[in-house]
């Protein structure tokens, strides 16, 4: 398939993920009584429009998600005045909490759903082989001269007939030296080189050939265990990488919407458990970055309804636009880090490979 048919596809998928987070907002606004003044799937003027209510719900020219406007979420906009008491700024805490969540939490239960799916209708099995499939560049495997195509003979006398077991040795030998033995055009070559250290594991840096093995389907109950545990995976990974890029450690853990959508080309060649899996990650990511507690996210708007249950006043809207305006500095900054990273990793054809 076109690599134009997996862009709009990705384009798709993305676009679902925000539409079904905003109508989270929009559900439960509506259920805590809020005014919600319109609903818009993707962005800028209306192509098509209709009135249900007080909600105008619309379809934009700009397919990039869309967005739902709750009447009062800044202090002194305007509204209807006989409508005022349901500004969102004079709902209970608990109410605007809620409905700030509702966005997050459908993301969260929808990745949950879809993991649930695939794991009921099977999963591929990869069988690594010897082959080595990608290195990369300035890795200690790269030192070394390990190339694509070359194959992989032993690591410390571990042959490499046993993948999980030299993985575990990778792993537990952060900083330590090793001897790596490859094969080139029938000629075996030796050589020493330190793994490198990424947050107390080891890492050589190369990636295996793997070819499709048998489809593994689970039960009913075992589907759901296993969602589970790869929803918590995820969450926790995530959780771990934000807090190295909050303390800046580093970011190159995180793709912009420049690498994602570079990913999805390689993942759509891979068959539907692979993009169910894809749109399972990308609606994690989604939710979770938007529970960070800067404003104009949820998060931010989440800490702030909080801080004023804890402070006993409102603030005033100026405190408001000065913390909307952080928040969105330090965001144009971390975008500005993950595209560029993401730029020169397709530059270099190494967007795919273990990092």
């Amino acid at each position: 398939m076109s690599l134009a048919i997996h862009l709009l596809q990705f384009v798709g998928i993305l676009s679902v993920l925000v539409i079904l987070h905003e109508f989270g907002h929009l559900l439960v606004a509506k259920w805590c009584g809020m005014r919600v003044e319109k609903f818009s799937l993707f962005f800028g003027r209306p192509l098509a429009k209709f009135q249900r209510g007080e909600t105008e719900y619309a379809i934009g020219w700009l397919p990039a998600g869309g967005y739902v406007k709750i009447n009062g979420m800044v202090r002194g906009e305007e509204m209807p005045a006989d409508q005022e008491h349901r500004a969102y700024y004079n709902a209970p805490t608990w109410k605007r909490v809620a409905t700030i969540l509702a966005g997050p939490a459908v993301n969260i239960v929808l990745a949950f759903v879809l993991l649930t799916v695939m794991f009921w209708t099977g999963v591929p099995t990869g069988i690594p082989t010897d082959r080595i499939r990608s290195v990369t560049s300035e890795s200690p495997a790269a030192s070394i001269g390990l190339m694509p195509g070359d194959r992989l003979v032993a690591i410390d006398g571990r042959t490499a007939d046993d993948p999980e077991g030299l993985r575990k040795l990778i792993a537990s030998r952060p900083g330590e030296t090793v001897r790596v033995t490859y094969a080139r055009e029938g000629e075996k070559v030796t050589r020493a080189t330190k793994l490198k250290d990424e947050s107390g594991t080891g890492k050589l840096g190369f990636s295996f050939v793997v070819t499709q093995g048998p489809t593994d389907r689970s039960g009913p109950i075992e589907g759901l265990t296993n969602a589970f545990d790869q929803t918590w995976f995820v969450i926790d990974g995530t959780r771990a990488a934000m807090w190295r890029a909050i303390t800046g450690t580093t970011v190159k853990e995180f793709n912009s919407v420049v690498g994602i959508g570079a990913v999805y080309d390689d993942v759509a060649n891979q068959g539907i458990s692979q993009i169910i899996f894809f749109a399972a990650l990308i609606s994690l990511a989604l939710g979770l970055f938007n529970l960070l507690p800067f404003l104009p996210l949820d998060g931010g708007h989440i800490l702030f309804a909080l801080l004023e249950k804890l402070k006993g006043s409102p603030f005033s809207r100026q405190a408001f636009e000065r913390a909307s305006m952080i928040g969105l500095a330090v965001m144009l900054i971390f975008s500005v880090f993950i595209i560029q990273n993401d730029i020169i990793s397709i530059s270099n054809g190494t967007l795919l490979q273990p990092r």
